[in-house]
């Protein structure tokens, strides 16, 4: 799925989790669209996703009160969406996004080659692979038109935290 004529494309570095620091998400151009700021100190992992100025955008976070692994992205204080990771899929990782407006997105991929799909409805709203890309160690995020930009940059972001944290057990 390419959604090059319409959509956005971003380009996410892979070594997102080994980052002690601030990482730059930026987009097809090169320039820098959003920064993610690692929270120090804080007793569960969590993220701000910010505009170029620093604005916060989503707080992502890992949440304690599940039982199996599951993140949070917040608007403020107001919960976006949560995404688990399924305890059981025979096809390869799965996860599922719970909108807070009660849709539910769908992300099913090969993460070992860093290509994933999330969709709504059965249709793609995100995509991303190293295939769009030919810069080593990142990878290309597209966006459906009319998705919250921000927002799928967040749920990517998620995702990259579950499975660094999958990949550490």
């Amino acid at each position: 799925m390419s959604f090059s004529s319409t959509g956005q494309t971003y380009v996410l570095n892979q070594k997102l989790m080994s980052l002690s620091g601030d990482l730059w998400i930026d987009d097809a151009g090169g320039n820098h669209a959003f920064a993610v700021d690692r929270k120090a100190f804080t007793v569960r992992r969590t993220l701000l996703l910010q505009d170029p100025a620093g604005n916060v955008l989503y707080e992502i976070n890992q949440s304690l009160a599940h039982l199996h692994q599951t993140f949070e992205i917040k608007r403020g204080a107001e919960l976006v969406a949560t995404i688990q990771k399924a305890l059981l899929n025979v096809l390869g990782d799965h996860f599922t996004v719970d909108m807070a407006n009660g849709d539910r997105l769908t992300v099913t991929g090969d993460w070992i080659a860093r290509e994933f799909h999330v969709t709504r409805a059965g249709t793609d709203v995100i995509f991303a692979s190293r295939h769009l890309l030919s810069i080593r160690d990142s990878y290309g995020v597209q966006i459906a038109p009319g998705f919250d930009t921000p927002l799928a940059l967040a749920i990517v972001i998620a995702l990259e935290q579950m499975e660094q944290e999958e990949r550490q057990r």
